[in-house]
């Protein structure tokens, strides 16, 4: 059974792979996880903020605030 996603909701986040368009993908409770905009590295753990959850995915962004990574068009971002 699929676990509870709460748009808004922060959780830990392993990422196993990429989609083509450079988001990163994992899963939380069992419900999987792409995080935008940014070039995360497989195999590395995020803390991520759900933006949009649906029926069987959900889309989320990286919260570390001293986290550094790229935006899709290759951008490095500091916050």
């Amino acid at each position: 059974m699929m676990g509870e996603l709460e748009e808004g909701g922060m959780y830990s986040l392993d990422i196993k792979g990429k989609n083509p368009r450079g988001e990163g993908i994992g899963s939380v409770n069992g419900v999987v996880v792409f995080v935008k905009n940014a070039k995360t590295r497989i195999g590395k753990a995020y803390r991520v903020k759900v933006t949009d959850v649906h029926r069987t995915f959900a889309y989320a962004e990286i919260v570390d605030e001293n986290s550094k990574y790229f935006i899709g068009n290759g951008s490095l971002i500091i916050r």
